[in-house]
């Protein structure tokens, strides 16, 4: 994991692993980002290995909490075609399809959605 978040320091203020166990049936990780433009990333995953079950939650909000992008795998919104993979945008009932989503993946949309909105404006000629 600390590869991953290394390739994204030009965009993180501040990283923290919150809670990291496993052991033979299970593995919890639980991290928290802080981009530059002050916006935060709270990640959640568990593993069961003998079933090989993944559950993750990846909620990228604005620095007063107001949510920006949820991307998770819970078992609701079966409507969705990617079931039970999709993402919430701006709003819990804005919900829209998503595949199976790694933190990899995650950042690299955050860091394109970043530089976009603090990229200096195009001169016009």
């Amino acid at each position: 994991m600390n590869k991953i978040i290394e390739q994204f320091w030009d965009i993180i203020q501040d990283f923290r692993c919150v809670q990291e166990r496993s052991d033979s049936k299970i593995s919890e990780l639980k991290i928290r980002i802080i981009f530059r433009d002050n916006s935060i990333l709270e990640h959640t995953e568990i593993k069961v290995h003998d079933i090989q079950k993944r559950k993750y939650s990846f909620q990228w909000m604005t620095a007063s909490y107001d949510l920006i992008i949820r991307w998770d795998n819970a078992f609701h919104h079966s409507q969705i075609t990617t079931f039970p993979h999709h993402k919430h945008i701006g709003d819990e009932k804005n919900i829209v399809e998503s595949n199976d989503i790694s933190l990899l993946e995650v950042l690299l949309e955050i860091q394109g959605l970043i530089k976009v909105h603090s990229s200096p404006p195009q001169k016009q000629k």
